[in-house]
């Protein structure tokens, strides 16, 4: 009676410390992640990811394709803004929402990026500030990009930008 006793007193802080030794958590530059045997898991990002698709609402947001109007304004746009570089470059998703685009990139030479684009007074263009250049792994990369333009606009496309879901091999 006192073995068994002493053994389920002992499983669990057992199975405790084996638990404890393969997790934890570790701070890099874009936030915290769970480590579960030395591999990462962006486990905010998974959640915050999550609850966005749940809640959000993207009927007033349109996919574009290579065949529309806007698409070919922002292929023009974005190959013209920093060239040579940025002339090599292919479009990996394109989405509108009123006078707003927003616009997944990858290039040849450059980091990938996702690019706003305003239709302002005159003509549409590219908002220098909200442009995302570069990688988050092993963080999730739709929460963080989306958190960037956002707090980059003065006045950001909400809907637009909560319907963003990277499409690029890049954020894969």
């Amino acid at each position: 009676m006192m073995r068994l006793r002493k053994s389920l007193i002992l499983l669990p802080l057992i199975s405790i410390a084996v638990i404890l030794s393969h997790i934890s958590w570790i701070r890099d530059d874009l936030g915290f992640l769970l480590t579960v045997d030395d591999r990462p898991i962006d486990v905010s990002g998974n959640i915050e990811n999550r609850i966005n698709q749940w809640t959000r609402s993207c009927s007033a947001v349109t996919q574009l394709n290579f065949t529309n109007d806007k698409y070919l304004l922002a292929q023009n746009l974005i190959y013209n803004y920093s060239p040579p570089d940025s002339s090599n470059m292919k479009i990996a998703s394109a989405w509108s929402m009123g006078d707003w685009m927003l616009v997944e990139v990858e290039f040849k030479n450059l980091l990938p990026a996702v690019v706003m684009i305003q239709n302002s007074d005159s003509a549409p263009e590219i908002v220098p500030d909200a442009v995302w250049s570069g990688y988050t792994n092993p963080h999730v990369p739709a929460p963080f990009i989306r958190k960037f333009l956002t707090e980059r606009l003065k006045s950001p496309p909400h809907s637009l930008i909560r319907c963003f879901e990277p499409q690029s091999k890049s954020f894969k």
